[in-house]
């Protein structure tokens, strides 16, 4: 008995179709953040969502959850600034790269691939955006992604023990981001 090429190849793209099915995805829920009037698209509630202020009075939101779905715990994550006196027109990826270098220090990144600029948001024209992807200390992999638009800065992270898996729900993630208004 022979098994013809043409077989071998239609048994290969059904298992391969089930793989892809399989593979889960997290709910993902529209969370606002603080009161800001922004928010974020999260796969399930906050574990937690907290309020500071920089030294210049500007309110800064974090909010993170974790997502185990594929296998790992993974962490999805925002930090929002409701930049004070500060309007971002013209200077907006000059802002997020200020930002996004002291977040690379404060979270011990040791390898980063570097900025991909020129990101545009569909759901607010006027906002800007940045991609990088990370490298920490303690081997986490990190895919970060910055906007800025008027007085606002976000920044979305993922993060896990490898870049995350599912790259349409990263995508859908770190494309989340609503200002206020939106």
């Amino acid at each position: 008995m022979s098994v013809s090429r043409n077989s071998i190849l239609i048994v290969f793209l059904l298992l391969h179709t089930a793989v892809l099915c399989a593979q889960k995805a997290p709910r993902f829920a529209k969370t606002p953040v603080g009161d800001s009037g922004a928010s974020i698209y999260l796969p399930g509630a906050p574990t937690e969502q907290n309020v500071s202020y920089s030294p210049d009075s500007s309110r800064v939101y974090t909010i993170e959850t974790v997502d185990s779905t594929q296998g790992a715990a993974y962490h999805f994550g925002a930090i929002v600034v409701n930049l004070n006196h500060v309007d971002l027109k013209a200077i907006e990826e000059d802002m997020l790269t200020q930002y996004m270098d002291y977040l690379k220090e404060t979270f011990d990144v040791k390898q980063a691939v570097g900025y991909g600029k020129g990101h545009t948001l569909d759901t607010h024209p006027s906002a800007k955006g940045m991609l990088d992807y990370w490298l920490d200390g303690s081997g986490s992999h990190w895919a970060v992604k910055g906007w800025a638009a008027e007085s606002t800065l976000f920044v979305l992270f993922i993060y896990g023990p490898e870049d995350y898996p599912n790259v349409n729900v990263a995508q859908l993630f770190l494309n989340g981001a609503r200002f206020a208004g939106d």
